[in-house]
């Protein structure tokens, strides 16, 4: 089934779920590689790794919003208390706005430090600013404190639907489970 349902998501958001959280796990331990590899050729290929996941990482979340706009959402789940389903759903929707701003504020801190941001080697993305040291410290600490904001958000995220699975013992963590069944 691709499309989601009353009851369960589908493979399309199971997909962009699945695949957001490997390509951001591997964009932050890149990320945090950067700081140890010194500079040379090593770097600059680690660097421009980071850059692409990032860029494909914005490029999945905005579909993976569009995806969500234009599709039924599961009902949220029986017997949950209106205030943690609210709590649920602000927590998505400010995971799905600190995976935008995460590689925004890392595209526009590599332009203002002047550094081109190439994808994959296939072509690079259009300079909005010029170079701007001061501009490129604002964007590095932005980024920096998202990283932290996002970490902190998907630990949560986590640590929710496992409470729902072992505690609650509702479907939450099994209707975004990538086996198939009920």
């Amino acid at each position: 089934m691709l499309k989601n349902t009353e009851t369960t998501y589908g493979a399309v958001a199971k997909g962009f779920h699945w695949l957001l959280f490997l390509l951001l796990t591997i964009a932050v331990i890149v990320g945090n590689l950067l700081d140890e590899i010194p500079k040379g050729p090593t770097k600059f290929e680690v660097t421009a790794m980071h850059k692409s996941l990032g860029v494909l990482i914005l490029a999945l979340v905005l579909l993976r919003l569009l995806w969500r706009l234009v599709s039924v959402r599961p009902q949220d789940p029986v017997g949950t208390p209106p205030l943690q389903n609210k709590l649920a759903h602000a927590v998505h929707w400010l995971l799905y706005l600190v995976m935008f701003l995460q590689p925004i504020t890392g595209i526009l801190m590599s332009q203002a430090a002047g550094h081109p941001v190439s994808v994959f080697g296939l072509f690079q993305l259009p300079t909005l600013l010029a170079k701007n040291e001061d501009l490129a410290t604002i964007f590095d600490g932005a980024h920096v404190t998202i990283w932290v904001v996002l970490v902190v958000l998907v630990i949560g995220h986590s640590a929710a639907a496992l409470y729902h699975h072992y505690v609650m013992k509702d479907d939450v963590l099994r209707r975004m489970s990538l086996r198939p069944g009920p």
